[in-house]
């Protein structure tokens, strides 16, 4: 790839915020990638990079656009594997962090019901709340509107309240608010 020869070339704006961003995201997207199942998740998160910086028309979102690359990469490398069994289940598995006991019980409540989630309002969710992205960036990550990830993401937090306290009456308090 060649060098930046002016900013407007770059969609971080210059060169410091490039590597800041890449320092930021490039973990978080090869973590991405992974939970695709992707074998080579370091080389699809840096690929998106080059993709994204090799484009000639303006990116309006970069952050949306390297996630939605990776995910379409991720995707092409498994489909010769598509008969295997592999899903977004890996996106539940501990991070292997510390934390108090009550907080890895409940971590681990969290994770086995998100499970029971449809992948579409699992990944909305993930997206949203794990990866911290905004409404706009999840539609085009999800090429979707953004009212369809807005009713993605409430209908999962609800059937999350639902499966975590099923014995709570509506109107009650719930674990997860």
């Amino acid at each position: 790839m060649a060098p930046l020869d002016t900013e407007e070339q770059n969609p971080f704006g210059s060169t410091e915020a490039f590597h800041a961003a890449f320092a930021e995201l490039y973990p978080r997207l090869v973590g991405y990638a992974r939970r695709y199942g992707a074998t080579f998740a370091e080389d699809i998160a840096q690929e998106a990079f080059v993709i994204l910086m090799q484009r000639q028309e303006p990116v309006e979102h970069p952050t949306a656009f390297l996630y939605g690359t990776v995910r379409t990469l991720a995707l092409t490398e498994r489909r010769p594997m598509k008969n295997q069994n592999l899903s977004l289940e890996a996106v539940m598995e501990p991070a292997g962090h510390g934390g108090g006991a009550f907080d890895e019980v409940l971590n681990a409540e969290v994770r086995s019901q998100m499970k029971l989630l449809s992948p579409t309002f699992r990944e909305a969710l993930w997206l949203f709340v794990v990866e911290g992205l905004s409404i706009r960036e999840i539609a085009d990550i999800l090429s979707i509107p953004e009212a369809t990830v807005k009713t993605r993401i409430h209908r999962a937090k609800a059937q999350l309240k639902e499966h975590l306290n099923p014995d709570t009456p509506p109107g009650g308090m719930h674990v997860l608010v």
